[in-house]
């Protein structure tokens, strides 16, 4: 078994995608090499200072002496060869391997398109905004059923992840966020909510979201079809994509999305650099700006 943990420059850890403090990440160390287990490493911002905690994070692990993988993508579908510095996709395993479908390669699920997606969208905006704690992420499944991901309690590590978030976008003023994702985590008929690390399989930067959420903002997220692509982004102050979905979206998606946006900010997640990048924005600044 692999642990997998990531440190974001915010200096927030993640256990399996979820946020984890010292003890417990010690405790799950302890577990694994009681297991025979290993530990595959991703640090967010690889090329600038390290926040303080990675070191504490290696430091851990070296007193386990648990085996390494260093991984260069938040995903940990590659390996980092220690000898030459080179970035290699890692292969699966197990019996499955030859037949199972690659979950972490994002595509367009088939959607029902005979649902009313702007009444069912009505209800994932006034879901994920609750203001009395039981908000979270709305998340439009492909059947046009809704998911909600709870918003997590408050933890140091949270508070951490909040603080980078509102860099990004300040709580000030609450604003819509629109996410644009592969949702094919939210299978048809499955109720029961699925686990962070599940969710970050195919959302890396899901951790970003459940900061946005945690400060106050209306986060909901789905697939970008054209059938629902207006409606999806109606009234939003800001549309996150995820750049592997980019290229499934129609031509001239950004002016549909913006079409139908509040504040018409459009934000592409790079995977390949864990960064966000406007390519679409109300105004000529640095930073983001609303009109309303």
């Amino acid at each position: 078994m692999a642990l997998r943990i990531s440190v974001l420059s915010s200096g927030a850890i993640l256990l399996e995608g979820q946020p984890v403090g010292l003890a417990d990440l010690d405790a799950a160390l302890k577990t694994a090499k009681e297991t025979s287990g290993s530990v595959w490493y991703y640090r967010e911002g690889v090329h600038a200072e390290p926040p303080p905690l990675a070191r504490t994070v290696l430091e851990l692990v070296v007193k386990w002496k648990l085996p390494i993988s260093l991984s260069s993508k938040p995903d940990f579908s590659d390996y980092v060869d220690p000898r030459t510095g080179q970035s290699h996709p890692r292969a699966q395993t197990g019996p499955a391997a030859a037949t199972a479908p690659n979950r972490l390669e994002p595509r367009m699920p088939d959607v029902d398109q005979q649902r009313n997606v702007e009444a069912i969208l009505a209800t994932a905006w006034t879901t994920a905004a609750d203001e009395n704690g039981r908000g979270g992420i709305a998340i439009l499944r492909p059947d046009r059923s809704l998911l909600l991901m709870p918003r997590l309690p408050q933890s140091a590590e949270l508070d951490a992840l909040a603080k980078n978030m509102e860099r990004v976008i300040s709580s000030a003023v609450k604003r819509n966020i629109a996410v644009i994702a592969d949702t094919s985590f939210a299978e048809t008929g499955q109720s029961a909510v699925p686990s962070l690390a599940h969710v970050n399989q195919t959302v890396p930067f899901f951790g970003m979201l459940v900061g946005l959420s945690s400060i106050g903002h209306c986060v909901w997220m789905f697939e970008g079809h054209p059938s629902a692509l207006a409606a999806g982004c109606r009234d939003a102050d800001v549309l996150i994509v995820d750049s592997a979905m980019a290229r499934f979206l129609p031509a001239g998606w950004q002016d549909t999305a913006a079409g139908t946006m509040r504040n018409p900010n459009i934000l592409l997640h790079d995977r390949q650099t864990f960064k966000l990048r406007a390519v679409r924005k109300v105004g000529a600044g640095a930073n983001l700006e609303f009109q309303l």
